[in-house]
């Protein structure tokens, strides 16, 4: 059973959609979700719905001419270059684009990936230290270096230029670098927080080799800035969309052969939504900086012999199944332990779980699961590898807490840490932890964060709008993610009619519909199948999931939905997909 409230918010902003309808042939549904999203000019939807066509515009970048002339004046010494990239797939894409660039360039370069184990995130002064002896003269972080202070002040001293190109958020001091191109450290309506570090990478790869006479890099790697855009959980509005769109527009066969060869490997026959890069091909790209090393990733897409890339690819695709399953086990074990603190004190609001069980690598996505099912922002602690008596780990928030913001308030008792708002990596001395606890539960109350869950809904819609016409309409407002959900529809009083279990363990649910107004419609469910079994039950009674499979008797339930099609045994038909829903309280019936 949930551990959280959960609230309900239609989204109605007051206005006239249909001067909309009209100037650009759309419904009504679709003119209201785009005006309640805040696109209320024709030049405001025609964006949104078009984008940008021909040549692709890249925004400009803050300090982005203090790099290129620093990069051009190391490219006529003719030093050696090292490009320090991250282990996850925006790290990795950053990496290849730069060291593609600079190989076209004439460049001698390569590149260093941390060890998520041994280096942790970002460049490192061992890293420093290597680099000086290998003769560096010029190293460039990509998606890393804004907070690395010591380390670049490092590199200073032995003789080495920096550059750093980061999209993080700088931290109070920056460091010494030759030049810092960060679209976090412009101002005002300048400041862009969409672009994730392989679009910065990009966009001054394609700077460096325009200014060379080479135009047309960033449109050539669409696909490549696409996926680390999805992967890195960029909103999906305004350069970031666009990027997104074109290069899920890509034809296959005009890909990177390396990528493409990944697609193929995980049997994608068409990669045409977000989903597709960031539950598919994404994490084979993170598996390995979890459990192996990311160094196979930037090797794929720099590759050019089809076996390396058939070979390089299938391994992807291993170490990612062995991944999903200690995923699996750990978070069973962390929502296992999340359950016993919240039963010994359920106040608790931010959940800081110690599992000695899980590989460091994964305690993200294990966070991140936690907080889903508990609707608070969630830490996953385990012993480090490197330093016995240190923990590491790593937190996913909610909407409502800034964990950074809370986590600089307390900067003091850890070794290390970084991240967002809604994401950060931490070291932590043990003996800290329950200190770590106390100032995290002071700043959730300070900041007036919450553990309600607030499901905003596009449009309460019967079915009766669930047309044809409509699911081609909607897939006009892809691609869908953060800053550009997918829409969400609602019904209150709906009948489940029957329902059977689907899957191949039986962990979904197919239901029959009716609305108020007497529409039918058929329906899946793609959430736990057991918990909606036991919300049923609670609700109405052990014997309703029976009677439902039977289809011997309807009940009500409130339902968030998007229709879409379904092919099945050769015919296509229209379903909605639930989301979440409400069975009645058990005095309210």
């Amino acid at each position: 059973m949930k551990r959280y409230r959960e609230t309900w918010v239609v989204k109605n902003r007051p206005g006239n959609v249909s001067a909309l309808m009209r100037e650009f042939g759309i419904s009504d549904v679709c003119a209201r979700i785009l005006w309640n999203r805040g696109y209320e000019t024709k030049e405001a939807v025609a964006d949104f719905l078009c984008g940008s066509t021909g040549t692709v515009r890249l925004p400009e970048l803050p300090n982005e001419g203090a790099f290129l002339d620093a990069c051009e004046e190391a490219l006529n010494e003719g030093g050696r270059f090292r490009v320090i990239g991250d282990y996850d797939v925006d790290g990795v894409t950053a990496t290849y684009l730069m060291v593609a660039a600079l190989r076209l360039l004439g460049a001698e370069v390569d590149y260093r990936i941390p060890d998520r184990v041994a280096d942790g995130y970002g460049i490192s002064e061992e890293m420093v230290r290597t680099a000086a002896a290998d003769g560096i003269r010029t190293i460039i972080t990509v998606d890393n270096g804004i907070a690395a202070v010591a380390q670049i002040a490092l590199a200073k001293q032995l003789g080495i230029r920096v550059l750093v190109t980061d999209h993080h958020e700088p931290q109070a001091e920056l460091p010494c670098a030759d030049a810092i191109v960060d679209p976090k450290l412009a101002e005002g309506s300048e400041r862009q927080e969409n672009l994730c570090g392989a679009v910065v990478a990009g966009i001054l790869a394609d700077r460096l080799l325009t200014n060379s006479g080479r135009g047309g890099f960033a449109a050539s790697m669409m696909e490549v800035m696409a996926l680390a855009t999805v992967c890195d959980v960029m909103p999906l509005t305004g350069f970031a969309r666009d990027i997104v769109r074109r290069g899920l527009a890509k034809p296959r066969d005009m890909w990177n052969p390396g990528l493409r060869t990944l697609a193929e490997a995980n049997r994608l026959d068409v990669v045409s939504r977000c989903y597709h890069f960031g539950f598919v091909i994404g994490p084979c790209i993170n598996a390995l900086g979890r459990l192996e090393t990311a160094d196979y990733g930037v090797e794929l897409l720099l590759a050019t012999d089809p076996e390396a890339m058939r070979t390089c690819a299938f391994r992807m695709v291993e170490v990612n199944e062995t991944r999903k399953e200690q995923t699996k086990r750990c978070t069973e074990l962390a929502i296992a332990e999340a359950e016993r603190m919240l039963n010994a004190n359920p106040d608790t609001s931010v959940l800081i779980i110690c599992l000695p069980e899980c590989h460091e690598s994964i305690a993200g996505i294990v966070a991140g699961k936690v907080r889903e099912q508990f609707c608070r922002p969630s830490f996953i602690l385990t012993e480090s590898a490197g330093k016995p008596g240190d923990w590491k780990g790593s937190g996913r928030s909610t909407e409502t807490f800034s964990m950074f913001e809370a986590m600089m308030d307390c900067k003091d008792l850890f070794v290390k840490f970084g991240g967002h708002a809604m994401a950060a990596g931490l070291t932590i001395p043990k003996e800290n932890i329950d200190a770590f606890r106390s100032s995290m539960e002071e700043s959730f109350r300070r900041q007036g964060a919450t553990t309600v869950n607030r499901v905003k809904i596009d449009l309460v819609m019967p079915f009766r709008y669930v047309t044809d016409g409509l699911v081609e309409e909607l897939a006009g407002l892809e691609p869908f993610g953060t800053g550009n959900p997918k829409p969400v529809f609602a019904q209150k009083n709906v009948e489940i009619r029957s329902m059977r279990y689907i899957g191949k363990t039986g962990n979904f649910l197919s239901m029959k519909l009716r609305d108020a107004e007497g529409t039918d419609m058929s329906a899946v469910y793609f959430g736990d199948a057991k918990e909606f079994a036991a919300e049923l039950a609670n609700a109405y009674g052990n014997e309703a999931e029976e009677e439902l499979l039977a289809g011997r008797r309807s009940y009500l339930f409130d339902i968030c939905y998007y229709p879409d099609k379904n092919q099945y045994n050769g015919r296509e038909y229209l379903q909605v997909q639930i989301g979440n829903y409400h069975f009645p309280e058990k005095d309210a019936r």
